[in-house]
């Protein structure tokens, strides 16, 4: 073995056992932090739990050239939310509107403070997506979210002009999401295509100064829309591909959002391109307003330097049992479609939930904050 690369092996090394080292130390510090605050400290031991959860969470979104409007809205769910309040939300019905955020208000005098479209309309004639509905919404301080039930035809050769996204059922989409990652294959042509068109919008809204909570192909390892039927490689190498694609067309304002169904973490993408861990939870029988804890401590186990959230349910976790069971979601959002008035999901609910009184904030007192 030559001069040379003995070197570059003792250097490898070298630097190996140094980043150990700062590693061992930075775990040291925590805990003696964590030692001198409860000593030192009136603190509740909810308070310090929330100052742990903070203190592992990942500094910067994985979009690391994130623009200053993204990184500030990270830094405010890391810092300012997450083990310590929950974000109250809601989807738009399918598509491109306010519906069940406006009738919440209606109900209880205050909007939830994110408000979830979706793009799976983007290409129909009858709606437009370039329109202020976003704008509106985020000008009043309220958080903006994006989910994509991406529509696809059912063969990558199909003429017939349908599209879905279910992979099952008498009509259903048998795309293969492994072809749709491969440059160059059919499904990747219909696939790109799609992208760029999704691409121009979140160019618009970033033009708009509007950043955006992103939850791309969501309960991918349920394997009920054609982009987990291929399996855990493939899902990862599609969701991959989506945000290269984005970055490569300059989409800095997204916070990327993953939605587990728990224990797939072969499905995971990957802490790189993962900012918050998402679970959609729909649990039958008498579970009304229950705060899923055991999902999510399975998540939080799972996932410890990422922020955990509830984006779909039926009942809504009530603000009392996630605090008494030390589950605070990052957020909490109900599924559209009348679902925001359901399982238990009353006037009376909304009232108390929405109230002073807790922890679940609301878009009133985002735009509050934005005027101090």
């Amino acid at each position: 073995m030559d001069k040379t690369a003995s070197e570059v092996i003792s250097t490898d090394i070298f630097n190996w056992l140094y980043n150990q080292q700062i590693n061992a130390m930075k775990k040291l510090s925590f805990v003696i932090i964590c030692c001198l605050l409860s000593i030192l400290s009136p603190a509740t031991s909810k308070q310090q739990a929330a100052f742990a959860l903070i203190s592992q969470i990942d500094e910067l979104p994985a979009d690391k050239s994130a623009n200053q409007e993204t990184r500030k809205l990270y830094a405010y769910l890391k810092n300012e939310v997450w083990g310590k309040q929950v974000l109250s939300g809601c989807q738009a019905e399918w598509n491109y509107n306010t519906k069940d955020a406006d009738s919440i208000y209606n109900v209880c005098g205050k909007h939830p403070a994110i408000n979830v479209f979706d793009f799976q309309h983007f290409d129909q004639p009858w709606i437009d997506y370039r329109t202020d509905v976003a704008k509106k919404w985020h000008d009043s301080g309220g958080i903006v979210g994006f989910m994509w039930h991406i529509h696809m035809p059912a063969t990558a050769t199909a003429t017939d002009g349908w599209q879905g996204f279910y992979s099952n059922g008498e009509k259903h989409c048998s795309i293969s999401p492994m072809k749709a990652a491969t440059t160059g294959t059919p499904e990747n042509r219909i696939f790109c295509q799609k992208l760029s068109k999704v691409a121009e919008l979140l160019l618009h809204y970033q033009r708009q100064g509007i950043s955006i909570l992103w939850r791309p192909l969501h309960e991918g390892s349920g394997r009920w829309f054609w982009w987990g039927t291929d399996g855990p490689e493939a899902y990862k190498k599609l969701y991959r591909y989506m945000f290269g694609f984005f970055q490569q067309k300059g989409i800095h304002n997204l916070i990327w959002i993953w939605t587990s169904e728990t224990n797939d973490d072969d499905w995971y993408p990957g802490d790189e391109y993962v900012d918050i861990v998402a679970r959609d939870a729909y649990p039958k029988g008498n579970n009304t307003h229950i705060s899923l804890a055991a999902d999510f401590k399975t998540l939080s186990k799972a996932h410890p330097n990422k922020m955990i959230a509830l984006t779909e349910c039926n009942s809504v976790p009530s603000w009392q049992n996630m605090q008494t069971d030390n589950a605070l979601w990052l957020i909490v959002a109900p599924w559209c479609g009348g679902g925001a008035f359901e399982h238990g999901n009353t006037h009376e609910f909304w009232q108390k939930q929405m109230g002073d009184n807790n922890g679940i904030i609301t878009r009133e007192e985002l735009e509050l904050r934005l005027k101090q």
